[in-house]
């Protein structure tokens, strides 16, 4: 009888570890089914695994086979939930997966397997590409006299209205400003025309959406010839007074006087010496 109260005692421990069994670290992620491209994919999650704990979130291109386009690594806090956003604009439309990898805690490695049966660490999205929606009439390099004119044509919008934002350098902003859309005589699609004053040159993004979202980004260039033609002449070189070229003197052009001949410095002598002989010539006969 008196093993009785610890059979009874190892029996309810199994059953309370039966019914409450070691729980596993968590990690869950979500992330859209579908977005347009240049608008962040945003990943948020949760996780039970504790604080200082971290992972990477990885995005992969799957259109024939995975190839890592980002990594961002993510580090728990004590709130235990997280969110990271995916740059998209330079990404080609397609399917792509967001995974969970090289979780680490306390300095050991946890591998898929070894997490909780209720974690999702993989997602599929899939990014569509909407920007060819728009053709742009007005030149994308423009003078800032005239700048910034944006004006184009969107298909199948009609009569509707479109969202523009501008964004430039020093941290130029500008709207959101509502553009009205007017219906064309070819088709369903919509003329739109706009101009924003900027204040310099350089690069400006027009972020453009409608009623369904985000649409695109369209890059224009803004000049200043003013600028310009300061640059050109302060930077011009000055002409130095240039002083009269020496000559060069060549063997050919030193001029120096003849030297008198031998024959001419003796020529006075000759005379007197054959001048005498003949003298004596002469005296001589006569004797």
């Amino acid at each position: 009888m008196k093993r009785y109260p610890l059979f009874f005692t190892i029996t309810l421990l199994m059953l309370i570890c039966i019914a409450y069994p070691v729980q596993a670290y968590i990690i869950t992620i979500d992330a859209p089914k579908t977005m347009i491209k240049g608008t962040p994919l945003t990943v948020t999650g949760s996780t039970s695994f504790p604080e200082d704990s971290y992972f990477d979130l990885v995005l992969f291109y799957s259109k024939y086979t995975a190839g890592e386009v980002a990594r961002t690594r993510v580090i728990v806090d004590k709130t235990q939930v997280f969110r990271v956003d995916f740059d998209t604009r330079n990404l080609e439309k397609g399917q792509y997966k967001v995974e969970v990898h090289n979780v680490v805690s306390d300095n050991e490695l946890f591998v898929e397997r070894q997490l909780g049966s209720s974690s999702v660490v993989r997602k599929i999205v899939q990014i569509t590409d909407r920007s060819d929606e728009i053709t742009l009439t007005s030149p994308q390099s423009q003078q800032i006299a005239q700048a910034l004119t944006i004006s184009g044509r969107m298909r199948g919008i009609g009569d509707g209205v479109l969202t523009v934002r501008l964004f430039g350098p020093d941290e130029f902003m500008h709207g959101p400003q509502q553009v009205i859309t007017k219906k064309g005589f070819a088709d369903n699609s919509g003329e739109f025309s706009t101009t924003i004053p900027v204040p310099s040159s350089g690069e400006y993004q027009a972020s453009i959406s409608d009623k369904s979202g985000y649409i695109g980004e369209y890059t224009f260039t803004v000049s200043d010839p003013s600028q310009s033609e300061v640059t050109a002449l302060t930077t011009e070189p000055t002409e130095e007074p240039t002083s009269a070229p020496t000559p060069v003197i060549t063997p050919e052009t030193i001029i120096t006087p003849p030297s008198p001949t031998p024959i001419q410095s003796s020529f006075p002598f000759i005379s007197l010496l054959s001048a005498i002989i003949g003298a004596v010539f002469i005296l001589n006969k006569k004797d």
